[in-house]
């Protein structure tokens, strides 16, 4: 019974979010073609848009403090306080955070390369600048939902990757209006939907697989996006897109997904989870691998 009630929750949380999403915040921009603000070019919209915009990204953290409220009142949410500053990840598991970024971001400079384009490096310190900034926009505005209230209640049923597989689609539905509306990332460099939810996805399992091996910890989850939107953003000013690069760009989270659920298994992606009737389903935040 617990099972049932935790994963409806997550299905709830889930559900509302594509709601906020699509009715609300960002789906009439995109309908109506009303642009907001733009971090890749000056397109700049009226203020009204431009708070729909900003405040449509912080819809899943905020949806899921709400829900949390709801149900477990102030304990509760001094639990997933205590989750977001869970800091201690045992070394292996920051070396493995930092590697997954660089080896995604080498793996697309190296198709860059290969399509006879150069990149200059200097833009990752030229950049840096942002990168506090990017700790709201992204990791904090969005994690506190993805991992940190629908990933565990899912996996009190489903296994990791399948669970994995769900957060990844529904975190990919939920910046489709995003693809339809004038100034944002998505739309401004032609970047495919589908090749959007697919690395979306991957990266969906590379995030399972740290935070069931970090006890739940949503810092792993934070840092993991942090580092990620930090890469991308630099990534997006300096290599030569095209629809051929596009697609390809997907590549090298696909190949470490692969590789985690290969070595990992599906059922925990973890070596010392076990799977549990709760919501926290604890793993081993320890060095060992």
């Amino acid at each position: 019974m617990k099972s049932t009630k935790t994963v409806k929750e997550a299905y709830v949380f889930l559900g509302l979010t594509l709601v906020f999403s699509y009715f609300v915040f960002w789906g009439p921009l995109a309908l109506f073609k009303i642009p907001a603000i733009s971090f890749v070019s000056d397109i700049k919209g009226p203020a009204w848009a431009i708070a729909l915009f900003l405040t449509g990204l912080f819809v899943p953290s905020l949806l899921a403090i709400f829900l949390t409220w709801k149900k477990d009142g102030v304990s509760g949410l001094r639990i997933l306080g205590q989750r977001i500053i869970q800091f201690k990840l045992g070394w292996r598991w920051y070396v493995f955070t930092f590697l997954i970024v660089i080896a995604g971001t080498a793996g697309q400079l190296i198709i860059n390369k290969l399509l006879g384009n150069t990149f200059n490096g200097i833009l990752f310190l030229a950049q840096l600048g942002s990168f506090l900034l990017l700790l709201i926009i992204g990791p904090l505005s969005e994690e506190i939902g993805w991992r940190g209230y629908a990933l565990g209640r899912l996996q009190t049923r489903w296994n990791a990757l399948t669970s994995s597989l769900i957060v990844g689609l529904v975190w990919a539905l939920w910046h489709l209006p995003l693809f339809m509306m004038v100034g944002t990332s998505q739309h401004e460099l032609g970047v495919p939907f589908i090749g959007f939810l697919i690395k979306l996805t991957a990266s969906s399992i590379l995030y399972t697989w740290l935070f069931n091996n970090t006890k739940q910890s949503l810092w792993s989850a934070i840092l993991l996006h942090w580092l990620y939107t930090y890469a991308a953003q630099v990534l997006s000013s300096g290599v030569t897109r095209s629809p051929l690069y596009n697609w390809l760009e997907v590549l090298p989270y696909v190949i470490m997904a692969a590789i985690v659920i290969l070595i990992w298994k599906p059922q925990t992606l973890s070596r010392t989870l076990k799977k549990s009737g709760d919501t926290n389903i604890q793993g081993d935040s320890s060095d060992d691998v």
